[in-house]
């Protein structure tokens, strides 16, 4: 992350997000065909069809392209103040380019959390002060008008930052689906988490896509 002058640093809270894609790779599609047993015959044949399991993930730049996300991928603004009020939103683009359907769901943790000294000389962890979102949907217009104003993002951003796992859904073969990702502090948050120089609390997050075949 790059460093900015210490003098601009006041009030500056750093999230820095790397998103790992974790895909459970396991393709297994069998069939047979069963040939009845009499006096002429007593073959029996097997046949065995392996499916394709192929699963991508892109992230929506300033730039609006959808570009392949890697495992350090930055996805969120880390030069981003984070301050009461303010709200973040990243998207998200999910594709299936295998032949069989899957089921897939997100999941945030926070694996890195480094406190701060507020400007009362407390410590605090940035964690406890910021909220987290996650809305998907089919269409990337429709997404879109779901987080299309502050206050609707923030309304998505409803859940504790760290430690939220969506429910799986299903993604047909040459499916995609889109994700809107926010990050928010509420208004309500005050000087308890206004960092003091040179004290800056940091939070590093892992937003892992798991995709799992679906079995017969």
């Amino acid at each position: 992350m790059a460093k900015m002058d210490k003098s601009k640093r006041i009030k500056r809270f750093a999230f820095i997000l790397s998103i790992c894609l974790c895909v459970l790779w396991g393709v297994l599609g069998t069939g047979a065909s069963l040939a009845w047993f009499n006096d002429t015959s007593k073959d029996l044949k097997n046949v065995f069809h392996f499916a394709n399991f192929d699963l991508q993930v892109f992230h929506y730049t300033e730039d609006e392209k959808w570009e392949e996300i890697e495992a350090d991928t930055e996805v969120f603004d880390d030069q981003a103040l984070y301050e009461p009020g303010y709200t973040q939103t990243i998207f998200l683009k999910v594709v299936n380019n295998g032949d069989v359907p899957f089921d897939w769901y997100t999941a945030v943790s926070a694996y890195r959390i480094v406190k701060g000294i507020n400007v009362y000389g407390d410590e605090f962890n940035l964690q406890e002060h910021l909220l987290f979102g996650l809305v998907n949907d089919d269409s990337f217009d429709s997404l879109q008008n779901k987080v299309a104003t502050r206050e609707l993002a923030r309304e998505s951003a409803n859940e504790p930052l760290g430690n939220y796992s969506s429910n799986s859904v299903e993604l047909g073969a040459g499916k995609t689906t889109y994700l809107a990702l926010t990050v928010h502090m509420p208004e309500e948050v005050t000087n308890v988490a206004n960092y003091k120089h040179p004290h800056q609390p940091e939070i590093y997050l892992n937003i892992i896509v798991y995709a799992n075949q679906q079995h017969n």
